[in-house]
């Protein structure tokens, strides 16, 4: 069967609207083509339900080497990656960084961010007001993931927004002036990464990169491959936590509930994380590309193609999961488990980071905090391809 080209596009990628909140379009695509050839976007097919895209997002046909017709971007300077190589590559730049991030170094690693948190509070005036997602979660964060690099804190409040405009470009109806945006994202985002390179080889200090600067030396690792991890970890690894963790926070705001829950049970920490990350899904979407024909749900889709695999529609696929855009802590650990960290060989690298980061910011609040209020709506800034925040006022109960 050939896949059913929609007259009037189901997803339409730069509407305000449906960036700011896509779950009604989600809905109707899941329900009228969960497969279909995305009418505006060449040789793409786009793939929204939960079930297909956990059976076929981990396909071993499927490849991260991009056709020659998909035009180049800023993206395209990750040449040895884990973003885009297929094992065994894959295998051995995830190796090398898997080291870095297992569940007892991460924990460690986590300590710089309950350190920025307990900072955070301490330094709140008579109103209890803060900015949390700067100060709770984004620096937070990053201080987790300089203590796993070896690198200093400084700096990431403008590499942040940079990375915001170089994933827009990662979006499915990007412009001209995003991916010129996206361009001088990387040109900002690659020189400090060469800075960060050059301060270690001068100075070596423990962490990752000096550890891969000794790849280098003996040859296990080439520069291009040091260049791009350094990127990958230091550029994009804090953002996305930095959205689950505000996520969070603002679930334990608005739902006073879910705070004191996480405040006076433990046991239903692994429960309420799974439900923040459902609800708030950094990567909306991932591409995969065919090197085969493939059949799902009765489309068949030709070697060569694109498929974007819609992740935040399938966290919240009601065959999935009943009632999905509530918090519900009594869903089965047993059954569907959401898709915010990926799936298969190319699930998240910072997943483990991540986890740690948020507990310990939850943690930290939970035993400072008596409740969170909101103190403003929060400011988002969602594109079609990822969910952020830019603001969130919480007033501070102590």
């Amino acid at each position: 069967m050939n896949a059913h080209v929609q007259q009037e596009n189901l997803l339409p990628w730069a509407n305000a609207a449906f960036r700011e909140n896509p779950y009604p379009w989600y809905d109707v695509v899941r329900r009228e083509a969960p497969v279909y050839r995305d009418p505006f976007a060449e040789n793409t097919y786009v793939v929204s339900r939960y079930d297909d895209i956990v059976k076929f997002g981990k396909h071993p046909s499927l490849s991260m080497v991009a056709p020659s017709w998909v035009p180049k971007t800023p993206w395209s300077l990750f040449k040895d990656s884990m973003l885009t190589t297929n094992p065994p590559e894959h295998t051995a730049h995830r190796r090398r960084s898997n080291k870095w991030f297992t569940p007892k170094l991460a924990a460690q690693w986590a300590e710089a961010t309950a350190k920025a948190v307990n900072s955070a509070i301490d330094d709140i005036g008579p109103s209890g007001l803060i900015e949390a997602y700067r100060n709770l979660a984004l620096m937070p964060a990053h201080h987790a993931m300089c203590a796993a690099l070896g690198l200093p804190e400084d700096g990431f409040d403008t590499a942040s927004a940079w990375m915001h405009d170089a994933m827009v470009a990662l979006g499915a109806a990007v412009t001209s002036q995003e991916e010129e945006r996206c361009r001088v994202a990387f040109e900002y985002l690659s020189d400090r990464v060469r800075y960060y390179v050059r301060m270690c080889r001068q100075d070596p200090r423990p962490g990752m990169v000096s550890n891969w600067i000794e790849l280098v030396a003996s040859g296990e690792m080439n520069e291009q491959q040091l260049f791009e991890g350094l990127l990958l970890f230091w550029a994009t690894g804090t953002p996305n936590a930095a959205y689950l963790i505000t996520g969070g926070l603002e679930v334990f705001a608005r739902q006073p509930e879910i705070f004191e829950l996480w405040k006076n049970d433990p046991g239903k920490h692994t429960a309420i994380f799974n439900e923040i990350a459902r609800l708030h899904t950094p990567e909306i979407s991932v591409t995969r590309f065919t090197t085969e024909e493939l059949e799902i749900r009765g489309v068949t889709i030709p070697a060569g193609m694109m498929i974007r695999f819609m992740i935040a529609s399938a966290n919240r696929d009601p065959e999935a999961f009943p009632n999905p855009h509530v918090v519900d802590v009594t869903r089965s650990t047993e059954t569907n488990q959401h898709i915010s960290f990926g799936i298969g060989v190319h699930s998240c690298p910072g997943m483990i980071i991540s986890t740690a980061e948020a507990n310990a910011v939850f943690n930290i609040v939970a035993s400072r905090v008596k409740r969170l209020e909101l103190a403003a709506e929060p400011i988002y800034n969602h594109n079609d391809r990822t969910a952020a925040f830019s603001r969130l006022m919480l007033r501070l109960i102590v």
